[in-house]
């Protein structure tokens, strides 16, 4: 019978490029299983991200592939993550930097840091449920001021189009309500911009201060700024 350590092996070896916590390997005895995970760091099999959190990397003919950022955050605060600042502004096209560690939004609390990665602590967020892009697009609308690199017509067809959809409208909408003010209204203004005109816009415009006045950078480009605020 295979003992732990080559069963720990032969399983992360079958799923390279994968996440690996204690929690894959609950079915074998914890005290064989952190020795097992150290050896195979130690040889290079594995890389670890932070203490209890491990990857295994994956080869091509180009390369190794880098380990998806979001899925280390997610190992390593046990909560959802999404894209934020510049790594969020690089996916949305906005910018061709890269960060040299990737920035992660985590929701619903203190935050755990892992190699590689930079996280942002998100509370009392409504973003379950959204696609990547759509939780990217509140993450750039934080510092949109200084994440595009875009013109200010192109910034904004950029952000237009993860909304152009009728259910990505909806879900952004619907999650916008809990968003800081300033997003709240450049949401609006897309929103209003690409023709939403039902009640979760309403609503949306609704909990902001009529006499408030945001920064929009280069979203004051757009037709309806003006109407939710943008000074």
């Amino acid at each position: 019978m295979p003992s732990v350590a080559e069963r720990v092996e032969k399983r992360i070896a079958r799923r390279p490029g994968r996440v690996f916590t204690f929690a894959d390997f609950a079915d074998l005895p914890a005290s064989a299983v952190a020795p097992a995970l150290s050896r195979l760091t130690r040889s290079g099999k594995i890389r670890r991200a932070r203490k209890g959190v491990y990857y295994a990397p994956k080869d091509t003919v180009l390369g190794e592939v880098p380990i998806d950022p979001i899925e280390i955050g997610r190992a390593a605060n046990g909560v959802p993550t999404h894209l934020a600042g510049l790594s969020a502004a690089s996916a949305l096209g906005l910018t061709t930097q890269v960060p040299a560690r990737a920035e992660l939004a985590v929701e619903g609390r203190r935050t755990t840091g892992a190699t590689g990665v930079v996280t942002k602590p998100r509370f009392g967020t409504r973003r379950a449920g959204l696609e990547p892009a759509e939780a990217a697009l509140l993450e750039v609308l934080r510092s949109i001021v200084s994440l595009s690199e875009l013109s200010p017509e192109e910034t904004v067809e950029r952000l237009a189009n993860v909304l152009r959809r009728p259910e990505s409208m909806r879900r952004v909408l619907h999650a916008a309500v809990a968003e800081p003010p300033r997003v709240r209204a450049m949401v609006g203004a897309l929103a209003e911009h690409l023709g939403a005109a039902g009640p979760e816009l309403k609503r949306l415009r609704s909990t902001l201060n009529p006499t408030s006045r945001y920064r929009f950078g280069p979203l004051a480009a757009l037709p309806t700024a003006r109407h939710w605020g943008a000074r």
